[in-house]
This record gives structure tokens, sequence and C-alpha cells, in this order.
């Protein structure tokens, strides 16, 4: 079946960390095992759309030039990492094949894809890029495994495009972790009532600091059963407020149980509540007639994708018709 206008996908997206001299519990096969799943449910293959890699001058849309520079150091991807092994003298880490600074044509391709998947929603009412999402990287710094803010590039490249007429977007965060890059990126334009960010996240979780969304609902740990009630009390009241025109969704998967990274303790919520969570979004989103661009964000260990599969199955049986899908 040909899902190109609504899936944007590389195998690239398995980025060889093990090359690269990293040992993280990053589930960097999410889009493959979310196709897997569609194919074996649809009975024939899927077709998706291969992104292209975003150039340095979409980069400076969002990113500082010397931060941009300084992605040529492997340094600096320790870093983001939060690495503490030691470099050699070309930038590898200890039996590594590639030097660190070479992952960035990976985080390039994904955000590209990101790009694409904002634009082509415009046309095909949804569009998910079956990756990246790197919410936590900052005009000047990357941090939080996030090198290249994606989603705030997707944003400023609809937004000063005069053709698609986005005149006003609605980012919606809710990764376990708070949004905190994409708001220091688009302050501009959060000042200026282009943008309006609403981030549903834990309270007690990582960032220790968080930043001012224009809508943060920070869920503690005791109030992790009402999730789905203190979505609903919220969501729906800013959509109708800002009126957006289009919705950037970053579907982080990692406040389902199943997350294995040790900080996400603090909410972990059972398959059906993550299910019940994105046919609320997809119905909310398509009752409002908004195009939605969506990316996979946070998620760690080899259960997560199924979180990000039960959104694209929402939003494809609703914005592609294919019932046969449906939650």
């Amino acid at each position: 079946m040909d899902l190109s206008a609504f899936l944007i996908f590389d195998p690239a997206y398995q980025t060889d960390l093990v090359g690269y001299g990293m040992n993280r519990p990053f589930a960097l096969d999410r889009g493959k095992l979310v196709l897997a799943r569609l194919e074996e449910h649809l009975g024939e293959p899927v077709q998706f759309r291969l992104p292209v890699p975003i150039d340095r001058q979409t980069l400076q849309l969002v990113h500082s030039e010397a931060y941009i520079r300084s992605l040529s150091s492997s340094l600096t991807w320790t870093e983001i990492f939060e690495l503490d092994e030691t470099l050699d003298e070309n930038g590898h880490l200890p039996g590594a094949r590639f030097p660190l600074h070479h992952i960035i044509s990976d985080f390039l391709l994904k955000a590209g894809g990101t790009v694409e998947a904002a634009f082509a929603c415009l046309e095909s009412g949804f569009c998910a890029n079956l990756g990246a999402g790197y919410h936590h990287a900052k005009p000047d710094r990357g941090q939080g495994f996030c090198a290249i803010n994606d989603v705030a590039l997707a944003a400023r490249s609809l937004l000063r495009d005069d053709k698609c007429k986005v005149r006003k977007l609605m980012i919606v965060d809710v990764d376990f972790h708070q949004g905190d890059g994409t708001v220091l990126c688009l302050q501009e334009e959060m000042k200026a009532g282009r943008v309006y960010t609403y981030s549903i996240h834990s309270h007690e979780g990582w960032p220790d600091e968080k930043v001012h969304s224009s809508l943060d609902v920070a869920i503690k740990e005791a109030e992790q059963g009402h999730y789905l009630e203190m979505l609903a009390a919220t969501l729906p009241q800013s959509i109708s407020d800002f009126a957006p025109d289009c919705i950037l969704l970053v579907d982080g998967s990692d406040a389902y149980e199943k997350d294995v990274l040790p900080g996400t303790k603090f909410i972990k919520l059972p398959l059906p509540v993550m299910q019940e969570r994105s046919r609320f979004l997809s119905d909310l989103f398509f009752r409002h007639s908004l195009p939605v661009s969506l990316v996979f964000a946070g998620g760690y260990g080899p259960d997560v994708w199924e979180a990000h599969y039960a959104t694209v199955q929402a939003m494809l049986a609703r914005y592609a018709g294919l019932t046969s899908l449906a939650l």
C-alpha cells in the first residue's frame, strides 16, 4: 500500500551506535517495527517517502553559527550524549570504527524527515516522520541526546514559507520530558503569538529546571492515574483559544511503562492508556480539521515502539481513512 503521503522513513534511521562506540538504550528500530506491524495489519508491504538531509542554511534558521561549527568536534558530541569515555586523537570512542562527530549525518537526515513531514501534512492532513523529535536541543547547544532541534526547524520553516500560508502553529509535546529546547528556540514566535507550545510531562523528571511553555501540564508521580483527565482538561481548550493552522506532535513514548530509561520512573502508563492517549489526540485534531505532523522523540528499550504504533495507527485511521486500523 502506498502510504508515502503519510509516512517518512529511511532504514538509515537505525544508527549504528556500536560503530560509534556507544552503548545506550536508544530504541532506534522504532520506525522499522511500526512499519512491520502496519504491514502485518494491512496484509501488504507499505511504501513510504525517503527523507532528504537538511542543509547548513536550514540549520541556521534555529542554531547559532558557533554551535553549528562545534558539531564538527567529537568532544561536543560526548557532552550531548553524556559520555565519560576518553576520545582518541581522531575523535573515536574506545572500540569505535567511526569518529563520533560523523554521527551528525544521521541527525541531518532525520531532521530532514521532520521538515518534510511538516510540509507534507498540509497536503495530506497527516504525515509522520518515523523517528527524530530532538526537542531538548537549544539554539547554542545540544543536550539530553538531542543535537539538532528538528521540531523548531520545522516550525520556523513553515512560518517563513509564504506559499504554505501557515500563520499560527501549535506544538503538542506529550513526551515524558518537557520540550525545553523547543521553547527556547521559538521564543520570538511565541511572543509574536505565532507559536503555542503545549507540554504535558513529568513534574519530577529531567530537566530539573523547567522553562515556561505556553502551557505546561506537569504530572506528579502521584497524579499519573489522572494523566488522561489532565490532558483532556487542558489541550482542547488550548486549541480552541489559540486556533492554530496546524499541529506539530512530539509523540514521546517514554511515559509508557515499558520504557527502560531509569529517569522515566515517575510516570509508568500501561499500553491501554497510551492507546487511549493516541485515540484522544487523533480524534481531537481531526475534529478541528487540523493538519498534523508527527515525530517520535523519546523512547528507550525494545517495546516502546508499541506506543508509537498506537498513534500512527490512530492517525492513519482518521486521516487516511484506514478504518481497519482503528483502535
